[in-house]
Order: structure tokens, then sequence, then C-alpha cells
């Protein structure tokens, strides 16, 4: 019985952070605490083997947990920080982003039970590496720049020069100007094609910003721990429903992104 009554509040939770409710007889002795841990776990850590036990869910249905936080991660990052990528470089930021928030730090404390409903709170270590690096892309940006300017700027072609290989100071030859009479006429100069820019100044910026990500990712620092708190609310019909606001905002405090 508390199997199935396990399986009915996962669900239960599940479909809330969809907006939905589902009505669920009332008891006191559920294990949300440890629902949490293990909806964290999949969120965060990608792993899923307590989820499914909890819940019933298939492998595929638990990993998407994951796959959502992943790219609400890479989308606040582009967000916070004004970046536009390609289809290809966001598929590298949420390869990113995952490695990093398996290195989540959090802690999920026994649930107190209250006339609502349950208490829950869940102890967070932030990791600090991409808060606030707007000094750290504005170089990255000038880099690329600088680089594209350099690529881009075609190089100078050589003066005519007169049979002796020298030049004349307007840079015409000695016999630039030849007779007025000899019936020949003067060609005209045909201007040079403008060049076409080979690197992209913006695709550039973002290679380079992909590239700071996977270092960031390779050593991350965490800041002072802090604890938030989940309202699970408990409905008169049995109902229990956990806002998904309260979720994004764990995930703000596990992985911020802060543009200065």
């Amino acid at each position: 019985m508390k199997k199935t009554m396990a399986f009915l509040l996962s669900l239960c939770l599940a479909l809330c952070l969809g907006g939905c409710d589902i009505p669920l007889p009332g008891f006191v002795d559920y294990d949300v605490s440890g629902y949490i841990q293990a909806l964290l776990d999949s969120s965060y850590h990608n792993s899923n083997e307590r989820f499914m036990s909890v819940t019933g869910a298939t492998a595929q249905a638990a990993a998407e947990y994951h796959t959502t936080t992943v790219e609400n991660a890479a989308v606040s990052f582009c967000n916070a920080y004004g970046l536009h990528p390609s289809e290809e470089q966001m598929g590298q930021l949420q390869e990113v982003f995952s490695q990093v928030l398996q290195q989540a730090q959090y802690k999920v404390r026994e649930e107190q039970k209250v006339d609502t409903g349950y208490y829950i709170e869940v102890e967070v270590t932030p990791i600090t590496n991409f808060s606030d690096c707007s000094a750290q892309l504005r170089v990255l940006q000038d880099q690329a720049q600088q680089e594209a300017d350099a690529l881009n700027t075609p190089e100078p072609e050589p003066d005519d020069e007169d049979e002796d290989g020298d030049e004349d100071e307007d840079g015409w030859g000695d016999d630039s100007w030849g007779d007025e009479d000899d019936g020949e006429e003067t060609p005209i100069a045909t201007p040079a094609p403008t060049p076409v820019p080979q690197v992209d100044v913006r695709e550039l910026y973002l290679a380079k910003v992909v590239e700071f990500c996977r270092g960031q990712a390779g050593a991350l620092s965490f800041g002072t721990a802090r604890t938030m708190a989940l309202d699970i609310r408990q409905t008169d019909a049995g109902e229990l429903q956990l806002d998904l606001n309260q979720i994004d905002t764990l995930d703000s405090i596990v992985l911020p992104f802060a543009a200065g």
C-alpha cells in the first residue's frame, strides 16, 4: 500500500510541476523528503535510480528532468549575458552545464508536517563560476573583434614599378603619361572588388564563450551554503502541490547567473 501511495504522490507532484492537480487520499507518514531528494538527484546529478524506484518512471522519463534543467540553465546563461548562439553552440553549452550540474552540492533535510502540508529545507552550496562574468566576456568580445579584423583585412597590393624597378613620387612610371597624340586611350582603372569578410566576429566570440565555459566547468568554485525552504501544500481533498516557481528559485541558487 505504501509503495502504491509513493507512486501516486510522485505522479501528483510531477504533474503539479506542469500546473495540474490530482486528488490523493490524505496521509501523514509519506517520505516527502525522500521524493525531493530523488527529484533533485535526477534533475541535477542525472542519477535516476532512486527516482525510478520511488515513482516507477522509465529511465527515459526520469532522464528528462536532467535534460530540462540543463536546457533551462543554458538559456538562463545566454539571457543573462545577451548571447545568441547557434543551435550547435547551444548544444555545446548544454553539454557544459550538464557537466557542471552533476557536481552540484545540496542536502535535503527531513520534512516537517505542518497545517498546510509539508515544509522541507534544502541546503545548497552555490556554484559561483558563472555569476557576474561580464568582465571576462567583454575581454573575449574584444579579442574576437581584434582577431576578426586582422583576418578580414586584405593584404595591400604592391604599387606599379617602372622598368628599373623605381617608382615616381606619384606612383606612376616614367612613361605613364605617354604622348598626347599617340591615338590611344588611357585605360580606366577598374576598382578592386570589396573583399568579403572571411570570419564572422559573432561566431568567433561565441566560440570563445563556449571554451571559457568549458574551462570553468573543469575548475568549479563554490560559495557560501544557503538554505531554501520548499513549501508543499496539501489541500482538503488530499492533493499535494509543489509550486514550479520554488524549483526555479532553487535552480537559480544552485547555479546563479548575474550580469554585472
